[in-house]
């Protein structure tokens, strides 16, 4: 009885002491099971984090798709709510995790997706600026071209006519009296004589042109006879004292034209102004004391 009973024992205490390591083994397994799923857990957490962080680089790149931009909006949406479901699992519920890695696989997908969109439609914006940044380089350096050789136009332009432009000198203002002799008393002036001397000019277009001469009292008032008496200068009628029509053969003429004074003259110098073919060509002015 005595053997029976101490074998009975040690086989009780064998099967004791193989069911606590059963039971130790169990909780081993299921305390590293724990720890893989919490480390699922963060790696998932920190992917979403990661893909967070790309959603908002991506969306502050201004790639001009509204449509794509909202289609990333919306999976930063998605990001963001998977995100608040890992912070309150528990790392033992295995089937939550899993589900949510499987989703967090399918945003991972959708995104790459869209990120190589985003990516073709910045390459393509960049190419398409770095075409219009060229083609803008070319419009205004055209542009500028072009100015200039509106510019350069406009220089010949003026130097054609000014070559075009006749000549003309101031050769003498003379008071005279009614016997045609110099005089410099106000009441004995009859006529007021200006000669001028037309220089050559081959270049200038020949044929009947009009002098025009126009004299300013020393009040700035225009001596005239005749306030209709009219010509064409800078785009506006301005009035002339005399006029005399020649005939002008590119040659060197000299030519004296007369205002017949018929009211009162001012002391004070007068200014005088010869223009042809619309243009003021000579000035000059005299003393009447």
């Amino acid at each position: 009885m005595g053997l029976i009973g101490l074998s009975l024992l040690g086989l009780g205490g064998y099967e004791f002491y193989s069911m606590w390591m059963e039971n130790q083994k169990q909780k081993a397994d299921l305390s590293a099971a724990g720890e893989m799923l919490e480390f699922e857990r963060r790696q998932a957490q920190e992917d979403l984090q990661a893909m967070q962080a790309e959603i908002n680089e991506y969306s502050a790149m201004n790639i001009g798709n509204d449509s794509l931009m909202a289609e990333l909006e919306e999976q930063k949406q998605k990001v963001q709510l998977l995100l608040e479901e890992l912070k309150t699992v528990k790392s033992t519920d295995a089937k939550k995790i899993a589900d949510l890695k499987a989703e967090l696989g399918v945003v991972r997908n959708v995104l790459k997706d869209y990120i190589r969109k985003v990516d073709s439609l910045s390459r393509i914006n960049k190419t398409l600026r770095f075409e219009n940044d060229s083609m803008r380089a070319r419009v205004e350096e055209a542009t500028a071209q072009r100015n200039q050789l509106v510019k350069d136009k406009a220089v010949l332009t003026e130097a054609v006519n000014r070559a075009a432009m006749i000549d003309v000198d101031i050769l003498s203002i003379k008071t005279l009296d009614k016997r045609g002799k110099e005089k410099d008393n106000l009441r004995k002036i009859s006529s007021i004589a200006v000669m001028l001397q037309i220089a050559k000019n081959q270049t200038a277009k020949v044929g009947y042109k009009t002098i025009y001469i126009r004299i300013r009292k020393p009040d700035r008032e225009l001596l005239s006879h005749d306030a209709s008496n009219t010509f064409r200068y800078e785009g506006h009628r301005i009035g002339y004292s005399m006029k005399k029509d020649i005939e002008y053969k590119g040659e060197k003429m000299t030519q004296t034209i007369f205002y017949p004074v018929n009211e009162t003259l001012l002391p004070g110098t007068y200014s005088v102004q010869v223009f042809i073919d619309g243009d003021a060509l000579a000035e000059g002015n005299f003393t009447l004391k």
